[in-house]
């Protein structure tokens, strides 16, 4: 048997073509010069030679300071001088004749992380800020100083004061005592006044058990707090707006308005004047052209709401007051005073300033 092999369709395939030869040549040549640049090309590839090697590999782990920020305080007495972030690392006990944590500068936080600050017998002040603005001071208990639980007021004039979340009890006078600055969200209990705020705010605090006022408040705004069972007046307005608060069983006033300028809105104030003193009342009006307005006075000792009778021009209205007779509003001539409702039934009246008497 024969085979054939078959023609390939090559430019060459009639070898007497000489158009077609040249072309083979032609693509031969050109292909050669192809495979010769690519080889020339990825030479280097092969290149042998030194290399210099890379240097040590950059640290990852965070410094002790990146991780922690903060400076610790592990002992008293401790007194910050740089601004900065601080913070306890254990309950700590104070020294007699020293304040705990003294605050010399301004720009400072200081979280007692959960922990305590103790006094002791003839201590000073737990914690003491400076003439300085810009001081936070959180979350953790301070209790048992001989002045002050946080005398950012009284020794000087800071500015900017925060103090949040601080349960602060038996210290000799003001639990926590701020100017121009914020108090909320604390507890302050069994000291001699337990919350002095002047121009500033107090809210969401509660107030109990303090041998004085519960909160004093000066040119300040103290709303939303529990002030209840302290041995004077529960809550001391001066130039001061009280709202919102919840006032219960104190000795003198639930309220004692004491200068003029106050509004006293929208608080429940319940069995206060419990010395049943003539000087006292649920809410105690001791100067002129202060607003009474929206609050529910309850069985307080002599009167609900009583206004000294030498000051004039207060105005009281839509409150509601029982459990004092007769007593209920004593209010003498030259006051603002709302028209009385003293029946039971339907309201008849049509006048929005109207006050309620049972």
């Amino acid at each position: 048997m024969k085979f054939s092999i078959p023609k390939l369709p090559w430019p060459d395939a009639n070898p007497d073509n000489k158009e077609q030869t040249n072309m083979k040549t032609k693509t031969i040549a050109l292909l050669t010069a192809a495979m010769g640049s690519f080889a020339l090309t990825i030479q280097p590839a092969f290149a042998q030679g030194g290399l210099t090697p890379p240097g040590a590999p950059a640290p990852t782990m965070k410094t002790l300071a990146q991780i922690e920020p903060r400076t610790p305080i592990a002992s008293l007495p401790f007194t910050i001088t740089n601004a900065g972030s601080y913070y306890l690392t254990t309950n700590l006990v104070g020294t007699s004749g020293t304040n705990g944590i003294t605050i010399a500068s301004g720009n400072v936080t200081l979280d007692l992380e959960g922990f305590a600050l103790l006094g002791v017998p003839s201590s000073y002040s737990g914690v003491l800020v400076g003439g300085y603005t810009g001081v936070t001071v959180r979350n953790g208990t301070i209790s048992g100083w001989g002045y002050h639980g946080v005398d950012a007021y009284f020794s000087y004039s800071p500015r900017n004061v925060l103090l949040e979340r601080l349960n602060v009890s038996a210290n000799g006078a003001t639990g926590l005592a701020v100017s121009d600055g914020v108090v909320r969200d604390c507890c302050c209990a069994s000291n001699y006044t337990g919350i002095w705020v002047a121009r500033g705010v107090a809210s969401g605090c509660v107030a109990h058990d303090n041998g004085g006022y519960g909160i004093g408040a000066y040119y300040s705004t103290v709303r939303d707090c529990h002030v209840f069972n302290n041995g004077f007046s529960g809550i001391y307005a001066q130039y001061s707006t009280v709202a919102g608060c919840q006032v219960v069983n104190n000795v003198q006033s639930g309220i004692m308005v004491y200068y003029p300028s106050c509004q006293i809105v929208g608080n429940n104030c319940q069995h206060n004047n419990t010395s049943s003193s003539s000087s006292h009342a649920g809410i105690y009006v001791l100067d002129s052209n202060n607003r009474i307005e929206d609050n529910h006075v309850t069985g307080s000792g002599y009167a609900g709401i009583s206004v000294h009778s030498s000051y004039s021009g207060n105005v009281i209205i839509r409150n509601t007051v029982t459990g004092n007779g007769a007593n209920n509003y004593l209010t003498p001539g030259n006051q603002v005073v709302g028209p009385l409702i003293t029946t039971y039934g339907t309201i008849t009246s049509l006048s929005p300033w109207a006050n309620f008497s049972f």
